[in-house]
């Protein structure tokens, strides 16, 4: 409500501000020419203090009204200028105006004057989105390839066509896996040498249908944490013992590749994804077949390995180890599952048919009972933020819970945030089922063309857009989100904007 007034409140200033010029015009009080004989000076502006993309109105006097000949520079960055009246000029403040120096110039040239503002604009940072790697040319034909992040096209890396999903390596969080719908390699992201690489290519896989990344818990006597990298396969090439999960073993430098011991760790057909419960360590993964969702005690697995005996995955001869827990509402429809960091529920994600159902889990029997809808209409798309089943979304994809320090205390800390394919944006859920929109479909870049997808970066709802998000996880230390935006061939971060100094200048740090 605050903000609303605010925003009132500026407008209702701005709007006095160019009557009282114009009125003034009539009566030939003021000419409203740029005078380069006569000082140009600023007076105040307002509001003092705001973030990026904040507006501004300054007050002065000899500025002009042709704003093609009027720049504005606040911290050294250069603002968007909207309007500009003999008294009057108004901007949006630019990303990154750390320094606060309000600068103002006037005409061209020799004929040209500058100003500079007596107090300084107390610049607040805020959440931003940026670009951290990928980028898509004209003819969107630069490919795949690996290597930095940063660079010329042709040197850069760029990729990422493929519907993705994405996961922290839990030993080093520097690293991010990210697998492909439809790519066969599973490629690692960088973020401390700023480059991409394509470290697993498992040829021993018969498809190129890969659609979850996790990895294992510590198992006393068997697996250290995060020993095996777990990933599930969408294949039906053999029926029902067609691969569905595959474990990988980490290498003794801490590293995965080619060279990585990798096993077909259970065979069914069609597998949309696999988690791994938080607290106690179990698999779960599931079948696009009929909805089904299965459990596997990962220790059963190491138990066989460790006695030197053959482990069989096929899932339809052991249901007594791979328990079939219960099929969805939703048959032959595509959907993953989002374990809370407690253990205590789950999020099952029905992409293709828009919603979330919720799974609690049963501590003394240590499984996921039946789901229920939770949020989104079912087999209903569309976008509109709301509560529980009447909020509408377009197929949800990746998801991560977010701890929320306002909620410490309370039974649940956490949000869950999703990105929202078809909607081009990054959605969040409260504990009680109130979906909001966090990031995208910017509001003036989508006045602007008339799209809410595009690849806008900044604020994180006045101008911010994506297309086709299938990617997110998050890193609750630094606080950053990464995206992965399928249509713009890149990954997107959203952070808190940065300073770093260079010299004697500070500059917005381009590490988001």
């Amino acid at each position: 409500m605050k903000k609303v007034l605010n925003e009132w409140q500026w407008m209702i200033l701005a709007l006095l501000a160019i009557c009282n010029y114009s009125c003034k015009n009539e009566n030939n009080v003021k000419v409203g020419v740029f005078d380069p004989s006569s000082p140009m000076t600023i007076s105040d502006f307002t509001p003092h203090e705001g973030g990026a993309y904040q507006k501004l109105l300054i007050y002065g006097e000899n500025f002009g009204t042709d704003a093609s000949k009027v720049k504005v520079t606040i911290g050294g960055k250069n603002a968007i200028v909207i309007n500009v009246k003999h008294t009057h000029i108004y901007c949006f403040v630019p990303s990154g105006a750390f320094n606060g120096e309000i600068e103002v110039t006037v005409g061209e040239g020799e004929n040209s004057i500058t100003a500079v503002a007596d107090r300084k604009f107390e610049y607040q940072k805020k959440m931003v989105v940026g670009t951290l790697c990928g980028y898509r040319n004209n003819r969107d034909d630069q490919g795949w390839k690996d290597g930095p992040f940063d660079g010329p096209d042709g040197i850069r890396c760029c990729g990422f066509a493929n519907s993705g999903r994405m996961a922290f390596d839990p030993l080093n969080k520097n690293h991010i896996y990210i697998c492909y719908d439809g790519h066969k390699a599973i490629q690692l992201i960088d973020l401390e040498k700023r480059e991409l690489s394509s470290p697993l290519n498992i040829n021993t896989v018969p498809t190129n249908r890969l659609r979850s990344i996790t990895f294992n818990k510590k198992i006393d006597g068997y697996a250290d944490e995060a020993q095996y990298m777990i990933i599930s396969v969408d294949y039906d090439g053999r029926g029902d013992e067609s691969a569905s999960v595959y474990i990988i073993k980490r290498n003794a430098d801490g590293t995965f590749n080619d060279n990585s011991d990798i096993q077909l760790l259970a065979s069914y057909k069609q597998c949309n994804g696999a988690s791994i419960h938080p607290i106690n360590g179990e698999l779960y993964f599931n079948s696009y077949e009929k909805g089904q969702v299965f459990r596997l005690d990962l220790a059963e697995y190491f138990k066989t390995i460790r006695n030197n005996q053959d482990w069989d995955p096929v899932v339809k001869k052991h249901p007594d180890i791979f328990k079939q827990l219960f099929t969805i509402a939703d048959p032959s429809w595509e959907f993953q599952i989002f374990i809370h960091p407690t253990g205590k529920y789950a999020y099952f994600g029905v992409i293709n048919n828009h919603y979330f159902m919720r799974s609690d889990y049963d501590e003394e029997k240590k499984t996921f009972i039946t789901p229920y809808n939770f949020v989104g209409g079912y087999k209903q798309s569309g976008y509109k933020d709301d509560v529980g089943t009447v909020a509408r979304m377009n197929q949800p994809s990746q998801g991560v819970f977010v701890k929320n320090d306002e909620y410490i205390g309370e039974n649940d800390e956490y949000d869950f945030y999703f990105v929202d394919k078809l909607n081009f944006c990054v959605r969040k859920v409260t504990p009680e089922g109130i979906v909001s929109t966090y990031a995208g479909r910017g509001i003036s870049t989508t006045l602007a063309d008339g799209n809410q997808w595009g690849t806008d970066d900044g604020d994180l709802r006045e101008t911010a857009r994506f297309r086709d998000v299938t990617g997110l996880v998050y890193d609750d230390e630094k606080e950053i989100f990464y995206i992965h935006d399928q249509i713009g061939r890149t990954i997107r971060t959203i952070s808190m904007e940065k300073a770093v100094a260079i010299g004697d200048k500070t500059v917005d740090d381009e590490y988001k």
